[in-house]
C-alpha cells in the first residue's frame, strides 16, 4: 500500500464521516441515531432538540454497527472500477451512456 491509496482511503473515510455527520442526528432522550429529515426520533417519538455533535453521531453509528455487524455492507462504497480510455470511447459510441444512440451508419 503506497502513500498515495493511504491517502485516498483518508480522505474517503472522512467524507464518508463528514455526509454521515450532515445526515444523522442522535436523540438526547433515548440515544438512538435518526435521520436529520426526520422530525421526531422514530423510537421514542422525542419532538424536540436533538444533538448535532459529530462525535455522538459516530459513537451511535458504531454502537449500531456492534450490534448489528451485517449493516456494514451498507456502509461500505465500493469504488467504481476504472475502465481504459478504449473501454470508455467503446462505451460512448455504442450508446450505452448516452441519451440517444450515435448513428455509426451515417
Amino acid at each position: 500500500m503506497n502513500y498515495r491509496s493511504i491517502f485516498l482511503s483518508h480522505r474517503r473515510e472522512d467524507v464518508q464521516r463528514r455526509q454521515a455527520t450532515e445526515n444523522l442526528k442522535v436523540c438526547p432522550l433515548c440515544g438512538a441515531v435518526n435521520a436529520r429529515l426526520n422530525g421526531e426520533c422514530f423510537v421514542c417519538r422525542w419532538h424536540g432538540g436533538f444533538s448535532e455533535d459529530p462525535n455522538e453521531i459516530e459513537e451511535g453509528v458504531i454502537e449500531i454497527l456492534s450490534r448489528c455487524p451485517e449493516l456494514v455492507d451498507s456502509f461500505i462504497e465500493l469504488p467504481e472500477p476504472k475502465r481504459s480510455w478504449f473501454e470508455r470511447v467503446k462505451t460512448f459510441m455504442t450508446g450505452r451512456r448516452v441519451e440517444r444512440h450515435l448513428d455509426m451508419w451515417a
